[in-house]
């Protein structure tokens, strides 16, 4: 846990045991000052209480993330392999997306911290086979909606499908409004919606491409518009695409690259939502795991989970475009980034 000085300095305040191997992601409970963190090599899902003066941590709580998947194709060391998390709306239920798991498990959130999963919405392979799932690696809601979306892997242990999916959170459940099947192999890993709530942003790992689907709140569907290459057009080594997000003004989309080590900047066509490629900036460091920009999106931060750092950028108003700092943070194999 750090605080930013007004200079950009990063002061580090504290630093905490996990309850289990690989604290991959965070998701701030402001109003009840917690931080609920999970474990990529576990089942678990930790509670932290936050101290609103000094932003101290300490640990309150863990909890399960719900059930493993009895597919005898999986790798038991992964156990659920729970990657993304967020918090529904109304701020009353942890979302968990198990990509080892196969579902996405509900977990109410009352004043004793988190109760056990309440619904697990599982997310299928191959249905002509048995026991088989595909693996949701993130939960992502629109603004000022009910509605979220997940990107969904099929990697070939439990005949998965890539997809994009589209839920409703109806009280206490995920239901399914629509889906969008990608190509074989393609990974879909990440997704993030403009804020006008029109268009929806996705990533995929192994095809390395961006893309963009044009969304109809009203009847909960989405079509795919436009893909296209997160690497230059030049670049003909392995990369593997990991983090998207769209800059709070809704002009830019980032996207990273593990490989290329680079950030993929790209406009957006107010019109259509359609991006164009402006650039691509190293990320000043190895194996961008995680990306993200400041609240009011000024900087941009590249978590290099290979080489231990995470580099800050200026970003500019005009063309969206990053220009690296001086200010490079040691940080252990970086993997999230959470702001207050």
């Amino acid at each position: 846990m750090y605080r930013i000085e007004s200079s950009g300095h990063w002061e580090l305040l504290q630093c905490i045991a996990s309850v289990q191997d690989n604290p991959s992601w965070l998701t701030l409970d402001l109003p009840r000052n917690r931080l609920y963190v999970l474990h990529g090599d576990g089942d678990r899902v930790a509670v932290f209480n936050r101290d609103p003066d000094t932003g101290l941590l300490s640990l309150y709580q863990d909890q399960t993330t719900g059930p493993r998947h009895g597919n005898p194709d999986l790798d038991p060391a992964r156990r659920n392999n729970p990657v993304g998390a967020s918090l529904t709306p109304d701020g009353n239920t942890l979302l968990i997306a198990n990509h080892e798991g196969g579902n996405i498990a509900a977990l109410p959130v009352s004043d004793r911290g988190l109760e056990p999963p309440a619904h697990l919405a599982a997310i299928e392979g191959d249905t002509a086979a048995h026991d088989t799932l595909s693996r949701p690696h993130e939960i992502v809601f629109a603004p000022e909606s009910n509605l979220f979306a997940v990107p969904v892997q099929g990697r070939k242990a439990g005949n998965g499908i890539d997809m994009i999916r589209l839920y409703h959170w109806k009280r206490t459940r995920s239901c399914m409004a629509d889906e969008i099947q990608l190509p074989e192999g393609s990974w879909p890993r990440h997704v993030d919606f403009h804020p006008s709530g029109k268009w929806l942003y996705g990533i995929s790992e192994l095809s390395s491409t961006v893309t963009v689907y044009h969304l109809d709140r009203e009847k909960s569907v989405f079509s795919l518009q436009q893909t296209l290459s997160a690497l230059p057009a030049d670049y003909a080594s392995r990369s593997d695409a990991s983090e998207i997000e769209v800059h709070p003004s809704g002009r830019f989309v980032y996207a990273a690259n593990r490989g290329h080590d680079s950030i993929a900047v790209f406009s957006i066509n107010q019109q259509d939502g359609s991006l164009t490629p402006t650039g691509w900036v190293p990320c000043g460091g190895k194996t961008p795991r995680f990306t993200t920009l400041s609240p009011d999106g000024s900087r941009f931060f590249s978590a290099n989970e290979d080489s231990d750092t995470i580099q800050v950028f200026d970003v500019d108003d005009e063309t969206g475009m990053l220009s690296a700092t001086a200010i490079s943070i040691p940080s252990a194999s970086p993997t999230c980034i959470c702001f207050v």
